[in-house]
């Protein structure tokens, strides 16, 4: 009490004040001990130890002494100028700035100048406003919230809001660009191929019956082997737009075709002397045995010409929908369902002209043209379901497709022969050699059919909103029908007319599983 009482006496009275001994922030180094008070001793060590404090703008003010030591008048506040890290704004100037840092995340943003980051771009929608921009793999530019909760593709492990697996929102069309999202991909494809029986053969002139098959002397010059195997180039587009604001469900549009392929052959007497079109002879009344049809022989024919042109055509398209159903470590796996096309054609046309010469029974100049084509056409129609998965690990992605589609396949057969021959007058006879009446028309039948599917790509992320992908692909479709399923598997033919037992060339269809398979490189854009 009598501490108290002399302390307040000392300040009134201006005697020398009392000197405080105030415990720092430093390490305790041994029993702790309470601050005391002591008298002063000396004038010239009473008084407040300098605190530095900021003004309202951040600027730190250095207060100084209030009073020299010798009594004259202390200098006024020096303002130290500093960086402030914080913006001053009213309620109507908040603007949405890029939370994520662009320096790999290790340290805090640098604003200097006032030079703020742009603020993120916003436009009105129904039911809120949309912002665009800063919520992506740093330095990938990556602008969907990959990290932070929905990732480009749908709602990740983390969620958003009342996103997650199950959600079913009300499915909505919007056009707007944050809704959308496209690929466009070269496709390097190889087909299953077909197998052409032997069509143009040739042989030594001194042989009994140049080109006949089963001689040791005769040589295939068109078919008697694969074909349509051949590698093409084609493309694929994919359209897709997110169906709710959680991107959780989206319907995809996708079109692709394989590229045609070619087969073509050709030769002349001029280059080749002989040239036949090999058969099996089944004429009634005569012993099936192996034959040839003369297209190109010195002395029998004074000209002659063989041509073989076959193509194959192979697209499709389909629409799903697809639905997030699970979602852990930055992977997604959506559920899809919908709808399925494929086209598989193929045709083959082979003709022949000769010129008949001294040896030929015909009349001498007498022109021969014989001609076969063949035309099949698959379209099938039906449902599909499978799963898509999709996983992003900074700038790399990865995604798969597995899908089954099942439906109906509309196969279609159109077979043509011809025979034209001239000398004066044309005379028309819809006969060829390996289409005739026996197999000649068209027909067509409808049967269940499977068209499974296998994708995968990998992506890397190489412009903003932009995947560079590299992938393989695989489509069959099964019991399709090609040209080979309508050629009849003996290259037997009745030349009798009218024909009657055997009836060959058949008319019996065969069919296999068709496929299609190769490599594709894209550009993919991701909102």
């Amino acid at each position: 009490m009598t501490f108290g009482v002399a302390s307040i006496a000392s300040v009134l009275l201006g005697t020398p004040g009392l000197q405080a001994q105030v415990r720092t922030k430093k390490p305790d180094r041994g029993v702790y001990e309470p601050p005391t008070v002591t008298k002063s001793t000396s004038q010239s060590n009473s008084r407040l130890i300098p605190v530095p404090v900021e003004d309202v703008h951040g600027n730190v003010v250095d207060a100084g002494d209030d009073q020299s030591v010798d009594g004259s008048p202390a200098t006024a506040p020096q303002l130290l100028s500093r960086r402030a890290k914080l913006q001053q704004v009213s309620h109507s100037d908040v603007v949405l700035m890029d939370p994520t840092p662009h320096d790999g995340g290790n340290q805090s943003i640098i604003v200097e100048n006032d030079a703020w980051p742009a603020p993120i771009e916003t436009w009105p929608s129904e039911g809120g406003v949309y912002h665009e921009g800063g919520y992506g793999d740093v330095g990938c530019g990556v602008e969907s919230c990959d990290a932070y909760g929905c990732d480009g593709y749908g709602c990740d492990s983390i969620g958003c809001n009342h996103c997650g697996p199950g959600s079913w929102a009300n499915a909505n069309l919007v056009f707007r660009r944050d809704r959308w999202f496209a690929n466009f991909e070269l496709l390097l494809m190889f087909r299953s191929g077909d197998y052409l029986p032997p069509l143009f053969t040739t042989g030594p002139e001194t042989a009994t019956n140049p080109g006949q098959l089963g001689l040791a002397s005769t040589r295939i010059l068109a078919g008697g082997g694969e074909f349509h195997n051949e590698l093409t180039a084609g493309g694929r587009l994919t359209i897709g737009t997110w169906l709710d604001e959680c991107r959780s469900r989206s319907m995809v549009f996708r079109g692709w075709a394989a590229g045609d392929e070619t087969y073509n052959f050709s030769a002349d007497q001029s280059t080749t002397p002989v040239i036949t079109r090999p058969f099996l002879n089944v004429t009634t009344g005569q012993t099936a045995s192996q034959d040839t049809q003369v297209v190109a022989t010195p002395g029998f024919t004074n000209s002659g010409f063989a041509n073989a042109h076959a193509s194959s055509s192979v697209y499709g398209a389909d629409l799903s929908i697809r639905q997030h159903a699970y979602s852990r470590y930055g992977g997604t796996v959506d559920v899809l369902y919908g709808y399925q096309y494929m086209h598989m054609s193929e045709d083959l046309i082979t003709s022949s002209t000769s010129t008949a010469g001294e040896d030929n029974p015909a009349p001498l100049g007498s022109v021969i043209a014989i001609r076969d084509s063949f035309d099949a056409r698959n379209d099938f129609h039906g449902g599909q379901i499978g799963i898509a998965t999709r996983y992003r690990e900074g700038c790399w992605s990865f995604n798969s497709l597995f899908k089954v589609a099942a439906g109906n396949l509309r196969r279609e057969a159109t077979l043509a022969g011809q025979t034209q021959t001239s000398n004066g007058p044309t005379f028309t006879d819809p006969n060829g050699l390996l289409v005739r009446s026996t197999n000649a028309g068209e027909r067509s039948d409808d049967t269940f059919a499977w068209v499974p599917e296998i994708d995968l790509s990998l992506g890397w992320r190489y412009f903003p909103r932009f995947d560079v992908t590299v992938g393989y692909h695989i489509i069959a479709m099964t019991d399709a029908l090609q040209v080979s399923g309508l050629i009849d598997d003996q290259l037997a033919s009745n030349l009798a007319d009218p024909v009657s037992d055997p009836l060959r060339p058949s008319s019996k269809m065969d069919y296999k599983t068709f496929y299609v398979h190769g490599i594709h490189f894209g550009l993919q854009y991701v909102y």
